[in-house]
């Protein structure tokens, strides 16, 4: 039979029985249970203002299967499924352990999920089809028109791991009827594979057990780019949601004692929210130093009297090894290259630095306070060939073994109730957010390229994050080589363009500088600015820290936007809408907001233009309201949709 045109009438033909026992490898049922998830880490739901109204660890069922081996005995494969309330989401994840405390047992391989769908569910693949988007000689592609399959699939990982859909047409082993050789030349056979890229090499004994990464399946109803795009910001929203913690910061580079008191002052006056001593402060996270930590908790003593938390910069992993520009931390826990046997420019997460790291990062949280770390570098998915170092036995396992410690280490801090910037996708571990629509040479642009680039990068981003897990960036001081042309301080107009730009997409921008706003004139006119963006961002906080249906891309030739959508508002509140102007010319306009991913089912609703009075407007009967709109020159208006009462 072929396998895409299976008849299974003839499946009992091809069913193998019972193999003898005495070499039977092959796991078998043993025992189930069936329970709740359980968090990876404890959390609050409405921390630093994210929503109260989940549920930590999600709602769902998990079942847990024993399998055993007669060929080894002491060995238990447990498979993990867990379906969760309110979405059709599957994770699935292996445990192997062992009761033999005499010898390893290495897991040189493992397949997570391995699942042979077709169209549309499974990919649209053809074996020999070119690459999607090619086009050979008027052969176009078929990944080039297709559409996304409706099984999406992705890994709770960082690094090491993968989840794609494959062509199984080489893997094949059905034959065409009267030709053994001959392949099944028709068929198409999209065969969804999640794994690891390396290894795992786990080491699997009495002391020490295997748990793999988890296959994440999401399954969708639809194609259409925005539906889809929803269905899948699900999974973080369930899985991970304090990624919606979203407090408002301030990057301080002054913090000298009047520096700092400078810079707290002015937050509690404008309503921000936390503190982060920024990279090039001065701020030394890896010191025991008694009277240097005095001194923090000191800091953190008047910010907190202040409201407001305090977070730190350090550089933990990567260009800490041998050259590395963030400071070797010591030879012997550096990363080995597997090819040339040399010293890397990156520590190894797996050696005794992780134990010295954490034991730094602890005593100073506990000697001074600090409720907040960015973690700039950490592990990036390199190997290390090292068999020396202590939490990895060689190369075979060290991206398994790395991934599982930055993942611990990202667990204990939000365990302690720390917040985690970190520049990698540690989202499932812990981490909050990642930079977003980001490269750091396009801070060092003018304002306004900068505000152009960052909003059209920012508006492509939403569509694979939520709003709250990335940040962008506001110089208030030249950063690398952009001058003044590139500083915000003192320009009113490009400052408030980047508030309602951030805080309009609910996404943490770092405003980098001394202070936020200066003396006089200018200072006065860009604090009057903060304090109407941030209170803005503060009343409707809990609809802008939702999903985006996005409007129009930034093209800097018209008006663009998004609506943020929170069709399970318990609140007559649904929808908030930011449409910029990014032109040198006024813009009369009619903007049309799809409804439809807000709830909206009655026929009229209410529309409040710039935090203005509210009135009603029909509702289309695609679910749209047409909004006339009057847009300043390189200004913004503000729409918020409530329901009509």
């Amino acid at each position: 039979m072929f396998r895409a045109y299976a008849n299974r009438s003839t499946w009992h033909d091809t069913l193998a029985g019972p193999v003898a026992a005495e070499v039977n490898t092959t796991f078998a049922y043993a025992a189930h249970r069936v329970g709740a998830p359980v968090a990876p880490f404890p959390w609050t739901p409405g921390t630093r203002g994210s929503p109260t109204d989940v549920s930590w660890p999600p709602k769902g069922v998990t079942l847990a299967v024993d399998l055993k081996a007669p060929a080894q005995p002491s060995l238990t494969l447990t498979v993990y499924y867990e379906l969760y309330d309110g979405a059709p989401i599957l994770a699935k994840w292996l445990e192997l352990k062992s009761s033999d405390a005499s010898k390893d047992v290495i897991v040189d391989r493992s397949t997570v999920e391995l699942f042979a769908a077709g169209a549309p569910y499974g990919a649209y693949i053809g074996h020999g089809s070119l690459p999607p988007g090619s086009d050979y000689n008027g052969a176009t592609s078929a990944g080039t028109v297709s559409p996304r399959p409706l099984l999406h699939a992705k890994t709770d990982q960082a690094h090491g791991a993968f989840c794609e859909w494959v062509d199984d047409y080489q893997r094949s082993a059905d034959p065409v009827p009267g030709c053994p050789a001959c392949k099944d030349e028709g068929a198409t056979e999209p065969l969804l594979n999640c794994s690891y890229a390396l290894g795992p090499g786990a080491h699997v004994s009495a002391s020490e057990s295997f748990v793999s990464f988890r296959a994440l399946l999401l399954a969708t109803d639809s194609t259409e780019l925005e539906r889809t795009t929803l269905a899948r910001h699900r999974i973080t929203q369930l899985l991970a949601p304090h990624v919606t913690e979203n407090p408002v910061f301030f990057h301080a580079t002054d913090v000298s004692v009047e520096g700092f008191k400078r810079a707290i002052d002015q937050m509690a006056e404008v309503g921000f929210e936390m503190l982060i001593f920024s990279f090039g402060s001065g701020f030394q996270l890896e010191t025991a130093n008694k009277e240097y930590l005095s001194h923090i908790a000191q800091q953190v003593a008047y910010a907190k009297s202040k409201g407001i938390e305090v977070g730190g910069y350090d550089l933990i992993c990567l260009d800490r090894g041998h050259g590395g520009y963030g400071g070797n931390v010591g030879d012997e826990w550096v990363t080995v290259d597997p090819t040339t046997g040399n010293l890397g420019l990156d520590a190894c997460f797996a050696s005794g630095w992780y134990d010295k790291l954490y034991g730094l990062v602890d005593n100073f949280i506990n000697a001074t306070g600090l409720s907040m770390l960015e973690t700039d570098g950490p592990y990036g998915g390199a190997p290390c060939a090292s068999k020396n170092h202590t939490h990895h036995h060689g190369l075979e396992d060290s991206i398994y073994r790395q991934t599982q410690m930055q993942n611990a280490f990202f667990g204990a801090l939000r365990a302690r109730g720390v917040h985690v910037n970190q520049p990698d996708n540690f989202f499932f571990a812990g981490g909050s957010r990642t930079g977003m629509g980001y490269d750091e040479s396009q801070y060092s642009l003018p304002r306004w390229e900068d505000l152009s680039i960052s909003r059209a990068g920012l508006y492509d981003d939403l569509y694979q994050h939520l709003p709250t897990q990335g940040w962008m960036f506001v110089p208030l001081v030249p950063y690398h080589a952009g001058g003044e042309v590139a500083s915000f301080a003192n320009h009113p107009q490009e400052y408030e363009f980047a508030l309602a730009t951030y805080l309009g997409a609910g996404t943490a921008a770092c405003y980098r500088g001394d202070s936020l706003y200066t003396e006089g004139a200018q200072g006065d006119a860009m604090k009057a600015t903060l304090k109407k963006w941030v209170q803005f961002y503060k009343m409707h906080r809990r609809t802008i820290i939702e999903p985006v249906v996005h409007l129009r891309r930034p093209d800097m030739q018209s008006w663009d936007g998004w609506l943020h959508v929170h069709p399970r508002s318990t609140d007559p509140e649904v929808g908030v809408a930011p449409i910029f102007n990014p032109t040198d010319r006024p813009i009369q306009t009619t903007v049309v907001l799809p409804l439809y991913y807000c709830g909206i089912e009655d026929p009229q609703v209410m529309l409040s233009i710039n935090e203005g009075p509210s009135y009603q407007a029909p509702v289309g009967r695609s679910y749209d309201v047409r909004v006339q709109l009057t847009l300043p020159a390189k200004g913004v208006v503000t729409v918020v949709v409530s329901r009509a009462a």
